[in-house]
Formats: structure tokens, C-alpha cells, sequence
């Protein structure tokens, strides 16, 4: 779920400003938050996907962009646009713990497609109680390392 993917995208983040420490540190998390919620561009009925109808036409939900290979070609690509490494990290941190939770779910993710269709699933059912048990305890967790920081 959206939520669960923002919460965890941010635990990610704030986990990874201890060791990474950018200039800015609010923006470093809105790129993590943004990274977090890129992954679900495929599927037309999510927050971002609404917005880019055509990708859920042409690309499988769970597929290609929820592959770790989408990764260095995203990087690559803000790169050649901002001759820049400031976006990259927080947009991959949030991009990568997308795809770690979605892989521990029933439907889980092709991590390696388009190169092979192998899938990596786990047991938590997207939507469920054991989904919503993982959100609460991920939302404490961040909360409480946001302020000890």
C-alpha cells in the first residue's frame, strides 16, 4: 500500500542520513519519499500511476519497474539531465526499500526482469492485518529515530 511504502521509504531515509549526512537533509528525504513511490508508476491505479495512465498500458505492474535493474538506468539518467550525484542516492534508497517491501508480499517482485521472469515472494498479503501490523511498528520505529536525531 502507498502508506506502507512512504513509511518504509522514509525509515530508509532517515536511517541513511546517520551514514550519508547530506547538505540537506529535508530535501535528501522528500527524493527518498519520492524514490519510495516510483516503483507503482506501472500500475494505473496507484497515486503516481493515475498520473502516467500510458505506463500501466505498456508496462506489466510488478515488472519491469519493479526490477533493482531500473535502478542504474534511473541513476544514468538524472545524471545526463543534472550533471549531478545529489539525487541519485536519496531516489535510489527510496527506490530499493519500494522493492524490498513489495518483495516480502504474496504477489512479491521479479527483481531481475526483464532479464528473467524468476519471482521472490514472501508471506505478508498486501492489504492485510500482518501489512498493517509492519506500517505501525515502521511509522514508531521512524518516529522515534526522527526524534532521537
Amino acid at each position: 500500500m502507498f502508506k506502507t511504502h512512504v513509511a518504509f521509504g522514509f525509515l530508509a531515509g532517515i536511517l541513511s542520513l546517520h551514514y550519508l549526512n547530506p547538505l540537506n537533509q529535508i530535501m535528501f528525504i522528500a527524493l527518498v519519499l519520492l524514490g519510495a513511490t516510483l516503483p507503482d508508476i506501472d500500475h494505473p491505479n496507484s497515486k503516481l500511476g493515475s498520473k502516467f495512465k500510458f505506463i500501466g498500458f505498456l508496462f506489466e505492474h510488478r515488472g519491469f519497474f519493479h526490477s533493482f535493474l531500473v535502478i542504474p538506468l534511473i541513476s544514468l539518467a538524472i545524471y545526463y539531465f543534472t550533471h549531478s550525484y545529489t539525487y541519485i542516492m536519496p531516489l535510489g534508497i527510496g527506490y530499493a526499500s519500494h522493492l524490498v517491501s513489495d518483495a516480502v508480499t504474496k504477489e512479491g517482485i521479479m527483481p531481475l526482469h526483464p532479464l528473467t521472469r524468476l519471482r521472490v515472494r514472501g508471506f505478508v498479503r498486501t492489504g492485510g492485518a500482518l501489512e498493517y501490523i509492519f506500517f505501525f511498528g515502521v511509522l514508531v520505529f521512524a518516529v522515534y529515530r526522527t526524534i532521537s536525531l
